[in-house]
């Protein structure tokens, strides 16, 4: 997660930290903008801590993955192919403009 604009909240996931270790946590904003920056941190954290891992699973906390499901169509692979993206592909999408937008995307 990124940084949360109250500093008590802030020492509150240190103090959840140092007693679980469970925590990865990037130094920026919290927020849905940040969603990419999040998954950059996780990428780079799992190449570091678990490269032996042969398959890494990412899913938001709106998200319902059935693991079971996925784990079986996994274990049919003949050890963990070099490149493998599962997900769902939107075609012909364009980048939505609006500045209200929760999914809003700048021009730059």
């Amino acid at each position: 997660l990124g940084t949360p604009g109250d500093p008590r909240e802030q020492r509150e996931l240190l103090a959840e930290s140092r007693q679980h270790g469970d925590i990865l946590q990037g130094d920026f904003a919290d927020s849905y903008a940040n969603l990419t920056r999040k998954t950059l941190l996780l990428l780079r954290w799992a190449r570091a801590c678990c490269a032996a891992a042969p398959f890494l699973l990412k899913a938001d906390d709106d998200v319902f993955v059935n693991v079971p499901a996925v784990a079986t169509y996994l274990a049919t692979w003949r050890g963990a192919p070099a490149r493998l993206y599962l997900g769902r592909v939107h075609w012909s999408v364009a980048p939505n403009r609006d500045p209200r937008s929760r999914h809003y995307v700048a021009e730059e």
